[in-house]
């Protein structure tokens, strides 16, 4: 098994847990955000911030395409992760 499927393991399994860290956590092995643009870890398919709705395009035969709105996702994640303490 290459590295990818290793990792591509270890994400699900993040993602299947009950934590929102390791939900997030899982995101970020599948994702990345740069200047604007979020970028599939496994095919380096890019997509803009300015399109949340729209379905991510994959490149051939990559094996995250499963993964249709990534925006999204990650919108739902942030939502659920605990609020910042007040400062005292």
């Amino acid at each position: 098994m290459g590295d990818m499927g290793v990792m591509d393991e270890i994400a699900q399994a993040l993602h299947n847990s009950m934590s929102p860290g390791d939900r997030l956590a899982s995101w970020t092995l599948r994702w990345t955000v740069q200047d604007g643009q979020l970028t599939c870890a496994q095919c380096q398919a890019s997509q803009s911030a300015n399109r949340p709705w729209e379905a991510f395009t994959h490149r051939p035969g990559c094996c995250a395409r499963r993964d249709a709105y990534p925006w999204q996702a990650l919108a739902q994640l942030l939502g659920r992760l605990a609020p910042q303490p007040a400062a005292r």
